[in-house]
């Protein structure tokens, strides 16, 4: 049995979020919270595997909350759901290294493959969570990309870099594996001659790969 609290500032979405859940024969909604203090509370006192949280609540934001519950406990699997698809509380739950980030707008299938993946140790976000990082960044319009020698997916991981993430939140981002993001990483300061973080970024910036 899978023991879930739920964190929404809505009601209804609360109500609807257990009757979705305990639909399900493998899980148990043992609490509920409408704002980010409700949650740390409910955390310390009611021992759950999973939390499933809004970003947008009263009192204390979803983020907020979930930064403090992470140092806490680290064990504990977190899945946002949210329709939030700003690019900086998107990048500020990927720092947090929230296990998944979905959309409220998806279906029940997705919600339970979701969840269900997080409880086997993977990550799960949203696929229009991973267009909208890529989708994001501004690319100069002054500088040819031509001659690069990296690859598309190499380019994106650079702009991935070049934006602070580091390789377990680039791996969630585009669903790759850590040690494939790793082995991409050798390849590009091995091709590019550098390995320093910051030589990246200005070859990022003069070849035109980000703004």
């Amino acid at each position: 049995m899978i023991k879930i609290i739920t964190a929404d500032d809505h009601q209804i979405v609360l109500d609807g979020l257990k009757a979705l859940l305990e639909d399900q024969s493998e899980f148990q909604v043992i609490g509920e919270a409408k704002n980010g203090k409700e949650l740390i509370e409910a955390c310390n006192t009611l021992n759950p595997d999973l939390i499933l949280t809004d970003i947008g609540m009263p009192v204390m934001d979803g983020i907020e909350a979930l930064r403090s519950i992470k140092k806490t406990h680290p064990e504990l699997k977190t899945l946002v759901l949210t329709t939030y698809t700003d690019r900086r509380n998107i990048r500020e739950m990927l720092k947090i290294d929230v296990d998944g980030y979905l959309l409220k707008d998806s279906g029940k299938a997705v919600f339970i493959e979701a969840i269900n993946t997080i409880m086997t140790g993977e990550k799960y976000y949203d696929k229009r969570v991973t267009e909208i990082m890529m989708n994001s960044f501004s690319k100069s319009k002054k500088k040819p990309q031509s001659n690069t020698p990296l690859t598309k997916r190499e380019k994106d991981i650079v702009r991935l870099i070049s934006e602070g993430l580091d390789s377990q939140e680039i791996s969630g981002i585009l669903f790759i594996s850590l040690l494939t993001v790793e082995t991409h990483r050798k390849n590009i300061y091995t091709k590019l001659g550098i390995n320093k973080i910051a030589s990246l970024v200005r070859y990022a910036l003069e070849e035109g790969l980000i703004e």
